[in-house]
């Protein structure tokens, strides 16, 4: 995906008012060289989570008529949004980095270890066991609920057998993956705040650490996610689609 973003040197060093774009390409490298219709290359490293961007690509790939790839997408932005609760208890309480890294290497390639790790963190923490939603099931018109797959089952399908979903059943999906990583996500910004917003900007930092040659612009996105947690904030996933369908024009192609 690619999103369309002002020029910030045609502003600071031409003095050209009228807005001149640039088209950033997401990408699983976190520096961004962008280059707009007048010249200017600029460096920029996005400050958003990557569940919140995975959240996003999903969302649009539902909104272009693309049920299949939103569910495969929005199920690994969930995987990486459990990965962040991880990370950020861990940070409150004062795990040492090196640690944590030495252990997230033993379950790297494993999604379900990972899930347990997160369920023993959150009940580590909170002293309550987190809500799991993959045993929940959708409501399907003219289908018993003995006979209805599972979300895990679901999605599974859809990822690994090549199910082709319904729209409506999209929806729902992505409805209860919505709720659950906004509550989830109001819970842990309410006591461990500081360590959240330093995870959005660490990954951006390493970048310039990584690169000191480079002048780089910190650059955050208004994904759906993003807004969810403001004032206006959509109370649902399809009031947050129809919110996107309204400022898409920022995603240039």
């Amino acid at each position: 995906m690619k999103v369309k973003i002002p020029c910030f040197k045609c502003f600071e060093q031409d003095g050209i008012k009228e807005p001149v774009f640039s088209f950033l390409e997401l990408g699983e490298s976190n520096i961004h060289e962008v280059i707009c219709t007048r010249g200017h290359k600029t460096f920029i490293a996005l400050t958003q989570h990557k569940h919140e961007i995975l959240f996003e690509i999903g969302a649009m790939a539902l909104a272009d008529g693309y049920p299949r790839e939103a569910i495969a997408t929005i199920a690994a932005a969930l995987e990486r949004f459990y990965e962040l609760c991880i990370r950020v208890i861990s940070s409150g309480i004062e795990i040492p980095e090196e640690q944590l890294h030495a252990a997230w290497r033993l379950i790297d390639a494993a999604s379900e270890r990972q899930f347990g790790a997160f369920i023993l963190s959150m009940l580590l923490w909170s002293k309550e066991c987190p809500e799991v939603i993959d045993n929940k099931k959708p409501t399907l018109p003219n289908t018993s609920r003995g006979d209805t797959k599972t979300w895990k089952e679901f999605r599974n399908a859809v990822i690994h057998k090549g199910l082709i979903p319904s729209e409506c059943v999209t929806i729902e999906y992505c409805e209860l993956v919505y709720a659950h990583m906004n509550e989830l996500t109001k819970t842990m910004t309410l006591r461990h705040e500081e360590a959240w917003l330093s995870e959005a900007q660490k990954q951006a930092t390493v970048a310039r650490q990584a690169n000191p040659e480079k002048e780089i612009v910190m650059f955050g996105l208004p994904t759906t996610l993003f807004l969810a947690r403001g004032t206006q904030a959509p109370g649902s996933f399809k009031e947050a689609l129809k919110q996107l369908n309204g400022y898409r024009e920022i995603y240039g192609r």
